[in-house]
Order: C-alpha cells, then sequence, then structure tokens
C-alpha cells in the first residue's frame, strides 16, 4: 500500500492539472447539446420555403437558447473562448456530428457514401482520402483554410477521374455562409486541370474532375477556404466524413510515353458540364476545367 501512495498521489496531480473550461462560459457538455438542437433547428428553418426562411431560423435560433437558459451574450462570449481552443471546439463537433447522423439514420436517410470505403486500392473505384475526415474552419488566418496534396502512386492510370465530397454545417450570425473548394490535378506533361465550386449552405458538397486526356496524373491538391467579409462576425464551418475518390473506366492501360503522346496531339481541351443535378453541388457551368501552364501558380481561393 504505501508503494503505491506516489503512483496515487502523481495520478491525483495529473487529474487537477487537467485544463478545464472557465465557469464563466458554457461547459463542453451543455455546449454539446446546445449545438446539437442548434443544428435541428437549422435543419428545420432550411425547409421553410414561405420566403420568409431567414426569420424562421433566428426565431428558432432565440427558442434552443431559451430552452437551455443560456442568453445570447453568454452563447457568443462562449463561441469566442472556443474559437481559441479549436481543438476542444473539435473534440465537441464530433460528438454533435456523430448525434446528429445516428438521428439521420433512425429518420431512414442515408448519411454520407461509405460504399468507396470498403473497396481495395486497386480497384476501378476507391476511396484514396487518407488524411483527417473532419475538420473545423473559422474565419481566421491559420484556422480558415484546409489545404490537402496526394501524390499518384503506382495505381494511378491515366484515364482516372476523380470526386472531392464531403458533409458540412454552419453556424453563422448572419446568412453569409460561403466555402471556396477547388481540386487542381497536374500531369506528366505538366499540363493543369482545376475545378471549384461554393459551399454556400449545410448538407452534401461534391466537386467533380473529369477523365484526363493530358497524361498520367503526378498529384492532386485541393483546398476548403472559408470566405469572410472584412467584418467581425461569428462564423465556423464543421466539415466531416470527407472523401476523394477515384474512379476508373474500362479501357486498355496507357503506358506513361502512350498518355504523353496522346496529349501532345490534343489542340484543345473540352469544355466539361459540372453544372449542378440532383440536389448535389458541384462545380458550377462557368467553373470547367481549366488548361493551365505547369508555372502557372495555385490561385488562392477566396478574398
Amino acid at each position: 500500500m504505501r508503494n503505491s501512495l506516489p503512483l496515487i498521489f502523481f495520478l491525483l496531480m495529473v487529474i487537477s492539472c487537467k485544463p478545464t473550461v472557465p465557469s464563466e462560459f458554457i461547459q463542453p457538455d451543455d455546449m454539446e447539446d446546445i449545438l446539437y438542437d442548434y443544428h435541428l433547428a437549422e435543419a428545420m428553418a432550411r425547409n421553410d420555403y414561405s420566403g420568409e426562411a431567414e426569420v424562421t431560423r433566428i426565431a428558432y435560433y432565440q427558442e434552443v437558447l431559451k430552452k437551455h437558459e443560456v442568453t445570447e451574450a453568454e452563447f457568443d462570449s462562449s463561441l469566442v473562448y472556443y474559437y481559441s481552443h479549436i481543438d476542444r471546439f473539435k473534440n465537441i463537433y464530433n460528438r454533435v456530428n456523430e448525434r446528429l447522423n445516428n438521428e439521420a439514420k433512425q429518420l431512414g436517410a442515408v448519411v454520407g457514401d461509405k460504399r468507396f470505403t470498403q473497396l481495395s486500392v486497386s480497384g476501378d473505384t476507391m476511396d484514396i482520402w487518407k488524411q483527417e475526415r473532419d475538420i473545423l474552419l473559422i474565419p481566421y488566418p491559420t484556422h480558415n483554410r484546409y489545404e490537402f496534396t496526394v501524390k499518384a502512386d503506382t495505381s494511378f492510370r491515366a484515364g482516372d477521374a476523380f470526386t472531392f465530397q464531403f458533409h458540412c454545417e454552419y453556424i453563422s450570425q448572419n446568412s453569409n455562409k460561403d466555402a471556396v473548394v477547388v481540386l487542381k490535378a497536374t500531369y506528366s506533361n505538366d499540363s493543369i486541370v482545376q475545378v471549384s465550386t461554393h459551399a454556400n449552405s449545410a448538407g452534401f458538397t461534391q466537386l467533380n474532375l473529369p477523365t484526363n486526356k493530358y497524361g498520367l496524373l503526378r498529384q492532386l491538391q485541393g483546398f476548403i477556404y472559408l470566405t469572410n467579409d472584412g467584418t467581425f462576425t461569428m462564423k465556423l464551418m464543421f466539415v466531416s466524413n470527407i472523401q476523394l475518390v477515384r474512379f476508373r473506366h474500362e479501357q486498355p492501360e496507357k503506358t506513361l510515353q502512350d498518355a504523353d503522346n496522346q496529349s501532345n496531339k490534343e489542340d484543345s481541351i473540352p469544355s466539361t458540364d459540372n453544372s449542378r443535378r440532383g440536389g448535389i453541388r458541384q462545380a458550377d457551368s462557368d467553373d470547367t476545367p481549366r488548361l493551365r501552364s505547369g508555372r502557372a501558380p495555385f490561385r488562392k481561393g477566396g478574398g
């Protein structure tokens, strides 16, 4: 027993030193419940087709605060606190997202698209995303932009197509909800194709990079950029279930030389219609793939 006393003392010290949220702010469990109800209210407000959706959203927001006996000032100040403790806020949102997904499943909704995660890397269709699936963005430098790079390996072939997709939720003090989403491919002959779209409401966003005719893929790059109108407004974007899906059509496999020879014969690049279909946000018709010099800079999104 005597020998275990130092260990017990050490554990007590660790527990007592564990960082806690100051009492003047909403505690994590309470914040989780508020955010859960907040997003349920947001979903109901989106179904208001009377032309007064913003009025409905504000009314629902006030009801959520009233239910949890929290003032708007207390909620806003707590959000400011969690803004400066982004990892803690992300943990809260992971739990909120899990609850929202479970609620959707109980109502019969299909949550995300898990089909692609079950396929092998060498298969024709595969979710090749290896980075974090959930991210939290706020309109402050270093926290308002998420960038990624995927290097091509031997499993990539000429003729592959790609889809970048995710689900998002917003918290915003006004109706200004917008993020720029970009996906760029660089090929073996230094050709570049880039597509973009805007994620300006909660829900599912999808961005399609068409089958290439420009050579073998060297790398994919992309970003999600949460825009800011220059004013201080409380805004947050939670991105979940990120996927980068590779599609392969049935065709003879090309070598690097064959692909480059074919690309040199191309006089022009056909435009691709990425217009919105089936209620899924895709690259707008103005955002057709563009071929640029390999020396052209990777354009930054947003303002």
